[in-house]
């Protein structure tokens, strides 16, 4: 058996903008769903977000790693859409995946991982 990349590479790299979308979610409930009403939900948010990257901040890694998630996330499929190496973004998908293992739930990492089944065919040789 050898690997073939196909044409599934679109359906890859909409499975790709889904993981991002979640984690997107992810930051606009942070950001605007639970925010006092004597606050303007514009400065809210980016006082939200001054707080959560705050290096001296204990729990700021997981916001760090959600924001570089959305960006391997969005790469990976815009690799997938446009891109001649759709065999890196391959790579790309596995190794984010491995990472997101010891990160977040599993929902989240069967997000993150979903483009792997579209992504590749096996096919005799």
């Amino acid at each position: 058996m050898h690997l073939e990349i196909g044409m599934d590479s679109k359906i890859a790299g909409v499975l790709s903008l889904l993981g991002a979308t979640a984690l997107i979610a992810f930051w606009w409930v942070y950001l605007f769903a639970a925010r006092p009403d004597c606050l303007d939900s514009f400065q809210s948010a980016i006082d939200s977000v001054k707080y959560a990257l705050s290096p001296v901040e204990a729990g700021s890694w997981i916001f760090v790693a959600t924001l570089v998630s959305i960006v391997l996330c969005l790469t990976a499929s815009l690799i997938q859409f446009f891109g001649k190496q759709k065999r890196f973004a391959m790579y790309l998908v596995a190794a984010h995946t491995v990472a997101a293992i010891f990160i977040y739930t599993w929902s989240v990492v069967l997000l993150i991982a979903a483009p792997l089944y579209y992504f590749v065919k096996f096919k005799n040789a």
